[in-house]
């Protein structure tokens, strides 16, 4: 992992609560050494260098049989166009992941295959006009995406009408993009119109002033986007125009992590922090490759769709978010499952539900997807019948995923879910229990 600030720190802390191992490069000694200070599950190791230097990544371990991607968290995108450069010339094999936040610098990274590039503002903008468009859509898309031990976001009802949108730059232009598709009116405040080539009839001002608020009608606006590059501007424009009409939806930019308390006080009703928006994705790209796949799939369904699997995730996932696995149906990872399916047992996806302590029981969590080579099969019901080769993304508690575990490689526990026979263990226990049938015929 290449850059070490409010992104890196926010991916490293819930990659080592999953189990993932990594290592950090960044050029800034005091980043390292705060590193060093986390309280981690294992160490993280860090080493103080330019990433942009072929031979660092080397001396990271970049060539090594053992490293499983690169991901290039700088901020400046230059530099995360040559870690992908170098990572695809050096390692092929593995996915390389950046951030970007310039379309040029998106563009150049694509033409040459990066496996993933994120764009924090184009994915804050999507996610807004989503919840205007379905919120179902958003709070699946929102809790999908969430790190291990997040609150579950309740629903929000963005409302339809003129919106106030305050800074022009790289945010507010995507922003601005987005909304244009959901046929939302916008009223523009920028400080500097000219320099950031603002739409006709935009308001000169930072957004922080009431005279400024007060020309822009916010009186008779729906909603606020305050997107400035700055913390403080934001919350200040939040305040003064809550001031001037308390009913309106507020969404805020927040571009560094210290400031979480101020803004968690401020009660916004939407809140992109760029950190957490890249950090969130990655985590689950890396984790859970067939949740992208799903989240594709989910796009083509109706809010209402949404609605139904909401409910469903939420009566299951207790206060926190649902944890998502991928169970793989093979002799490595699910031998049990694997030799039974494989020995011409029928396995449907409602048997591995079972509780493996007691079979009547069902585990906490939902099939979201069944990836059968190129076919996908979004839902599967409870008979849908499983193949040895068989993907299963699930989501769910995470003492559900340990318990599947167990089910689909512990070959007694296995029988067990599936026939409600108790295999004994042991060499001992299986003498006797043999000798026992024999003298029972």
């Amino acid at each position: 992992m290449c850059g070490y600030g409010d992104t890196g720190s926010l991916l490293i802390r819930a990659l080592s609560a999953s189990g993932y191992r990594a290592i950090v490069i960044d050029k800034s000694q005091d980043r390292i050494t705060a590193l060093e200070l986390e309280d981690l599950g294992f160490p993280v190791p860090g080493l103080c260098a330019d990433a942009a230097d072929p031979d660092n990544l080397v001396l990271a371990g970049l060539s090594r049989a053992n490293c499983r991607g690169a991901i290039a968290l700088t901020d400046i995108d230059d530099v995360n166009l040559k870690i992908t450069i170098t990572s695809k010339l050096l390692n092929p094999a593995i996915p390389a992941i950046a951030r970007a936040e310039s379309r040029e610098i998106e563009a150049n990274m694509a033409s040459f295959g990066t496996d993933e590039i994120i764009n924090p503002f184009d994915t804050f903008a999507g996610r807004l006009a989503m919840s205007l468009r379905a919120p179902g859509l958003f709070l699946l898309f929102e809790w999908m995406t969430a790190v291990p031990h997040q609150q579950l976001r309740e629903p929000v009802f963005p409302p339809h009408g003129r919106w106030v949108l305050c800074g022009y730059g790289r945010f507010g232009k995507a922003v601005h993009q987005r909304l244009l598709s959901e046929d939302i009116e916008l009223t523009f405040i920028e400080a500097m119109p000219q320099k950031t080539d603002s739409p006709a009839g935009t308001i000169t001002g930072r957004g922080t002033e009431a005279d400024t608020l007060l020309e822009a009608d916010i009186k008779n606006a729906v909603g606020i986007i305050a997107g400035t590059d700055n913390d403080a501007n934001n919350l200040s424009i939040i305040m003064t125009a809550r001031m001037l009409n308390p009913a309106l939806f507020v969404v805020a930019r927040q571009n560094s992590h210290q400031n979480d308390s101020i803004f968690a006080a401020a009660n916004l009703d939407l809140s992109m922090q760029r950190g957490s928006v890249i950090a969130n994705k990655i985590f689950a790209l890396i984790t859970t490759p067939l949740l992208s796949e799903f989240l594709q799939l989910a796009l083509m369904n109706s809010n209402d769709w949404a609605n139904q699997l909401v409910s469903r995730i939420g009566g299951i996932a207790g206060a926190e978010v649902p944890r998502t696995w991928t169970l793989n149906i093979d002799p490595q990872n699910s031998p049990a499952l694997h030799s039974g399916i494989e020995s011409g047992m029928h396995v449907c996806i409602g048997d591995i539900y079972r509780d493996p302590r007691s079979r009547d029981e069902r585990l906490a969590c939902v099939a979201l997807l069944i990836m059968r080579g190129r076919d996908e099969y979004l839902l599967p019901e409870d008979d849908f019948a499983l193949q040895s080769g068989d993907r299963i993304l699930f989501c769910g508690r995470l003492r559900a995923s340990v318990q599947m575990e167990w089910i689909a490689k512990n070959f007694n526990i296995f029988d067990y879910i599936l026939t409600g026979t108790e295999r004994t263990s042991g060499t001992l226990w299986r003498w006797l229990e043999k000798k026992y049938n024999n003298f029972s015929r």
